[in-house]
């Protein structure tokens, strides 16, 4: 065995072991992909059934609620140099019952928007470019300080369109790829490719694994798999969720009428019952 081929042989066998570990990453890659997709449609499929069931008694018992607010605030004892609720210049008090924007905080949890297939295949798209442009560009892959000054040129404008999701940017740059001379496929510098696409899935794969523990970890996704696990146990526990609302109701229902309101005002949107 001469010299050279000892030196090559130790070297492809590290090429062939680091190709193999990608090889694993990408199908890795696959399946987060996959669990995501099938995560946010999970999601997506229980907020419209929450919203179809539950969101319109929880916005009547918040119309009721603050109908019963400003009736409490406006048969409340006046203190020294009362002038009347909003009773300044310009000002107009607000009717009992009138209709307010509902603030963030009355929402039982934020509803994400669902993404498109239209979002989904532009990030895809952006981040396969983004991954076949830093394997040709990255400056780790440059064999001397010019082509490493201009591989450092390309790479800042590639991050700049990833970070922007601009994919017209990052075809523009793929297009200047396809028209330049492939890097020589020696063994040392397709470790150094191989090296450089392994450490950027890496960081694609972190990124996956956390958005997917966010949606799990999210209130909606909680709730959610309480409501499944009851429901394996035979409990129908949406329509209780709906009953505590409907009984929360009729408490601020009664309260509405001692004060003296009117809940004419609230019953054509009073939602239907949604439980049988």
């Amino acid at each position: 065995m001469n010299k050279t081929t000892s030196l090559i042989s130790p070297l492809q066998a590290e090429l062939d072991n680091l190709r193999a570990k990608l090889a694993r990453r990408r199908e890795y890659m696959d399946l987060l992909e996959l669990e995501l997709s099938n995560t946010r449609g999970a999601l997506r499929e229980f907020t419209d059934l929450y919203t179809q069931h539950i969101g319109p008694l929880e916005a009547y018992q918040q119309r009721l609620q603050r109908q019963l607010d400003i009736l409490t605030a406006d048969q409340a004892p006046p203190g020294n140099d009362w002038r009347g609720v909003h009773r300044g210049p310009g000002h107009s008090r607000p009717r009992p019952g009138a209709e307010q924007p509902l603030e963030e905080d009355d929402i039982p949890f934020k509803k994400r928007a669902a993404p498109t297939s239209q979002d989904v295949n532009h990030e895809r798209r952006v981040r396969d470019l983004f991954r076949r442009l830093a394997k040709r560009y990255h400056p780790d892959l440059a064999t001397d300080e010019e082509q490493k000054k201009w591989n450092e040129e390309i790479m800042a404008e590639v991050n700049q369109a990833y970070t922007a999701k601009n994919l017209q940017a990052l075809e523009a740059l793929d297009k200047r790829m396809g028209l330049e001379i492939e890097l020589g496929a020696t063994p040392a510098v397709e470790l150094a490719r191989l090296t450089v696409e392994l450490r950027q899935l890496e960081t694609l794969i972190f990124d996956m694994e956390q958005t997917i523990r966010d949606l799990d970890l999210s209130p909606a996704m909680q709730l959610r798999n309480e409501l499944r696990i009851d429901h394996e146990d035979g409990r129908d526990s949406l329509a209780a969720l709906a009953r505590e609302v409907r009984e929360r109701i009729a408490l601020l229902e009664e309260q509405v009428l001692a004060m003296g309101g009117d809940l004419k005002k609230n019953n054509g949107d009073e939602p239907a019952d949604s439980s049988s």
